[in-house]
């Protein structure tokens, strides 16, 4: 059997350049994708073949945009978590269709996104990440079945919120299956996502013991649910950072080859311009 913690936490945002700081072993970053459209002519050259295949194959450019915006943004913290170029992070898709990282395997990240705002987590463990925007529009109630338990329809029914009752529930869904590698199944009503603790049958998180799910808002207009494997201390705020929104921050920020950062001297003595 496995035990699944759900909650709620705060949110504290961060500095930059604070982050060496966190030793909690969970990175959160917050990306406003329309501040970084302009920089997608220069973000796409850090893909690689496949990475630039699967952009090319979005049927609308505002998908392509997003992509090479977060597959980028990831790249570029994932250079900085490990201390490799940025040319070397190689990701790669695994037999769960969870992404890792081919030359570090014992570093977990996760990417979600919706309308104009993603995060991407960075962890020593397994994680999983959803953000959803209340869409106050949505008519959920034709889904409920589909998804929750009775006891769970019960409580987005009764909320005095119901619009966020529902996307609490249905990202810590999600948050558990990308964090286990298991998708969305039939299974999903039985994944349970309402406050406190909870036993289920280890078949439902692919074996995974022990998971805590905590739910928070970005902003008034959007709210996220991040499941965390193994065993962990009380987590009463999660530390989340922006990122730069220049290429010659970013480049800074990932630890890139000093001839790379020469090209940029003077405009570093000078103060950052896009």
């Amino acid at each position: 059997m496995s035990e699944i913690f759900c909650g709620t936490t705060q949110l504290s945002h961060k500095n930059i350049d604070g982050l060496k700081e966190n030793t909690s072993g969970v990175k959160l970053f917050k990306i406003q994708l329309s501040s970084y459209h302009h920089l997608v002519p220069e973000l796409i050259k850090y893909l690689n073949a496949a990475e630039l295949q699967r952009a090319q194959k979005y049927h609308f450019e505002k998908d392509t945009n997003q992509f090479i915006i977060c597959r980028s943004l990831l790249k570029f913290i994932l250079a900085q978590h490990t201390s490799l170029e940025i040319d070397k992070i190689n990701i790669k898709i695994g037999t769960n269709k969870k992404p890792y990282l081919s030359s570090n395997q014992t570093i977990c990240f996760n990417v979600s996104h919706a309308k104009d705002f993603a995060i991407i987590v960075v962890s020593t463990h397994a994680v999983g990440i959803d953000l959803e925007e209340l869409n106050t529009n949505f008519n959920f109630s034709e889904i409920l079945t589909s998804v929750f338990s009775n006891f769970e329809i019960e409580f987005i029914l009764n909320a005095d919120d119901k619009t966020y009752a529902f996307y609490k529930l249905w990202t810590r869904k999600e948050a558990i299956v990308k964090a286990t590698g298991q998708g969305i199944s039939d299974d999903l009503t039985h994944i349970p996502a309402t406050n406190g603790h909870h036993t289920v049958n280890s078949k439902l998180v692919d074996g995974f013991k022990d998971l805590k799910v905590l739910s928070f808002s970005l902003n008034e207009s959007y709210v996220a649910s991040i499941a965390l494997s193994g065993k962990k201390s009380n987590i009463d705020t999660l530390l989340i950072y922006n990122l730069p929104k220049s290429i010659k921050e970013l480049l800074f920020f990932s630890g890139a080859k000093k001839k790379l950062l020469d090209t940029y001297k003077t405009t570093l003595k000078n103060g950052f311009k896009n």
